[in-house]
This record gives structure tokens, sequence and C-alpha cells, in this order.
């Protein structure tokens, strides 16, 4: 999993069966740290998170899981992080 920052939205007009009613995020992944790395990317938001919380990444396969069609998919936001301990 990876941890990442809610930085915006992305507005689809017409989408795959599977992704019907579920948003896409932009997100910018995070060190343990919590400083950004890399490029921003999208990610389906399975749980409904706002801008600028911390967010679990899920990525491959597993990011299409909770979908209720299969289709293809790189990330999804599968958890708020609350807190960091450690």
């Amino acid at each position: 999993m990876i941890l990442a920052k809610v930085c915006g939205n992305i507005v689809l007009s017409h989408v795959e069966e599977g992704f019907l009613s579920q948003p896409i995020r932009l997100v910018q992944k995070l060190d343990q740290e919590l400083k950004p790395y890399g490029a921003i990317t999208s990610a389906i938001d399975r749980i409904g998170v706002g801008n600028g919380e911390i967010v679990l990444l899920e990525t491959s396969l597993e990011s299409s899981l909770g979908l209720s069609a299969l289709c293809a998919s790189d990330q999804a936001i599968i958890a708020i992080v609350d807190k960091m301990v450690g």
C-alpha cells in the first residue's frame, strides 16, 4: 500500500460500466515523512474522501476488486489515514 494526499478531482462525462458512480481523484504520493514524491496521478475513490486528506492507495488488480464490473484500474483509495505512530 502507498501513502498519498488527495489534491483534486477529475470530472468525467462518459465512463465504462465498472466506473459508474466511482469518483476519480488526483493524488500525490507521500514518503514516510509525508513529503511528496513523483508525479500527481489518478485513483478511484472507493470510500468518499475530500481534498487534502492523507489516504492509502491499493495498486494493480486489487484496485479493481471493489468495482461493480471488473475493469482496468491502476490504483484505488481504500482508507483514510487518521494518524501514524512509530
